[in-house]
C-alpha cells in the first residue's frame, strides 16, 4: 500500500514536472512569438522609411529638373523680350509719347 503511494506521489511529481516544463516552454514561445513578431514590424518601418527616403529624393530630383526646364524657359522668353526692347524700345517710346501728346 506505501509502495502504491509513493509510485502515485512520484506520479505527480513527474505530472507536476511536466506541467511546469510545458508552462515554461508556453511563456518561452510565446515570448520568442513576440519578439519575432516585434522584428517583423521593425523591419517593415525600415523598408518603409528608406522607400520613403527614395520616394522624396527621386520627388526631389523630378522636381529641380522640371525647376530647370521652366527656368531655362523663362531666361529664353526674358531674353526675348531684352531683345525687342533693344531694337524697338526707342520707337515704342516715342509711339507712347506721341499718342499721350497728340490725343
Amino acid at each position: 500500500m506505501e509502495d502504491m503511494i509513493a509510485k502515485i506521489i512520484d506520479m505527480d511529481k513527474k505530472a507536476r514536472n511536466l506541467t511546469d516544463e510545458a508552462q515554461k516552454s508556453k511563456i518561452s514561445y510565446e515570448n520568442e512569438i513576440l519578439k519575432t513578431k516585434e522584428k517583423i514590424k521593425n523591419d517593415y518601418l525600415a523598408r518603409a522609411k528608406d522607400r520613403i527616403e527614395i520616394n522624396k529624393q527621386t520627388a526631389q530630383k523630378k522636381a529641380d529638373a522640371q525647376l530647370k526646364v521652366i527656368e531655362e524657359k523663362n531666361d529664353s522668353i526674358i531674353r526675348k523680350l531684352d531683345g525687342s526692347y533693344s531694337e524697338n524700345g526707342d520707337k515704342w517710346v516715342n509711339d507712347i509719347v506721341e499718342r499721350v501728346i497728340g490725343a
